[in-house]
C-alpha cells in the first residue's frame, strides 16, 4: 500500500510527465502546439488527452472499474484511431505510464521492498492497455463501417444518375416516360 500512497501524492507530476510523453508521439509542430495551447476549445486534442489520462490514472491507482476505464479511454482512443498511428502506436501511451511512474518515483521506491506492489501496478497497466486495444478496434471498425456506407451511398447516387441519363426508371427498371 506504500506505493499507492506515493502514486496519489505524485499524481500531478506523473500526469504531467505522462502527458509530455504522449504528445511526443506527434510530429514536432503538433506536439509543441499540444503542449503550449491550454485553451480547451483551441486545443481539443490536448484537452481530451489530459482529461482521459487523469481518469485512467485514477482508476489504475484505485478500483479499476472497467466501465469507468472504458469511458476514460474513449476520448483519447477515438482521437488516436483516426490519426496516422498504427494500432500499437495508438495504444502505446498506456505502457509509457510504467516508465513515467518509475521516473517520477525514482529512489522513493525500492524495487525489492515494493516488488509485489510494482508487479500489481504493472499488471493493472497491462489490463488497461488491453482495454485500450479493444476500444481502438471498435473505433476502427466503426470508421470502416462509416466509410463503407458512404461509398455505398455515393455509388447508389451515381448509378441513379446514370440510369436516369439512360432513360431507365429507378423503380420499374424500364425506360423513363419523358412525356413525348
Amino acid at each position: 500500500m506504500v506505493l499507492t500512497v506515493l502514486l496519489i501524492e505524485k499524481r500531478e507530476a506523473v500526469l504531467g510527465r505522462w502527458f509530455d510523453s504522449i504528445i511526443k508521439t506527434y510530429p514536432p509542430g503538433t506536439s509543441e502546439f499540444l503542449a503550449k495551447q491550454k485553451d480547451r476549445f483551441r486545443n481539443p486534442v490536448g484537452h481530451a488527452i489530459a482529461e482521459s489520462i487523469g481518469s485512467i490514472y485514477d482508476e489504475i491507482v484505485s478500483e479499476m472499474d472497467t466501465g469507468e476505464l472504458r469511458r476514460a479511454l474513449d476520448g483519447i482512443i477515438r482521437i488516436r484511431s483516426v490519426q496516422d498511428f498504427t494500432a500499437s502506436e495508438a495504444v502505446a501511451f498506456v505502457f509509457q505510464l510504467k516508465t513515467v511512474v518509475r521516473e517520477v518515483l525514482g529512489n522513493r521506491i525500492d524495487e525489492h521492498e515494493h516488488s509485489h506492489e510494482l508487479a500489481d501496478l504493472e499488471s493493472r497497466i497491462d489490463q488497461v492497455a488491453l482495454l485500450a486495444f479493444d476500444k481502438y478496434m471498435e473505433c476502427r471498425d466503426k470508421l470502416h463501417e462509416v466509410r463503407t456506407n458512404e461509398i455505398r451511398r455515393r455509388s447508389e447516387i451515381l448509378f441513379e444518375k446514370v440510369n436516369v441519363g439512360c432513360g431507365v426508371s429507378r423503380h420499374e427498371g424500364g425506360p423513363v416516360d419523358d412525356g413525348s
